[in-house]
């Protein structure tokens, strides 16, 4: 099977692969390059210790592979999911 190609340039972070999966991959995500561009940078600049899209796929499965709610609280919902995951690597690391 080919991998789909993606219009994004994918940087040394995978902004690229998150991007792609979050517009094709992810059940009723309402996609939108002018906001989840910048969303996604800003989650890897904000948990840099985070593998992003493993979280966002650990997330989508989690929610069983169903559609997500309207668009702010789609990325809000993926904010959260991910900083909680950045939290307890944080506290596993710790203790």
């Amino acid at each position: 099977m080919k991998p789909m190609s993606s219009p994004f340039s994918d940087s040394e972070f995978g902004e690229g692969a998150i991007l792609s999966y979050l517009e094709h991959e992810m059940p009723g995500y309402r996609f939108e390059a002018h906001v989840d561009m910048p969303f996604v940078r800003e989650l890897l600049s904000d948990f840099p210790e985070t593998d992003i899209l493993e979280e966002i796929k650990n997330f989508r499965w989690y929610h069983d592979n169903a559609s997500l709610p309207g668009a702010g609280p789609q990325r809000l919902s993926i904010r959260r999911w991910i900083a909680r995951a950045a939290s307890r690597s944080h506290y596993s690391r710790l203790h």
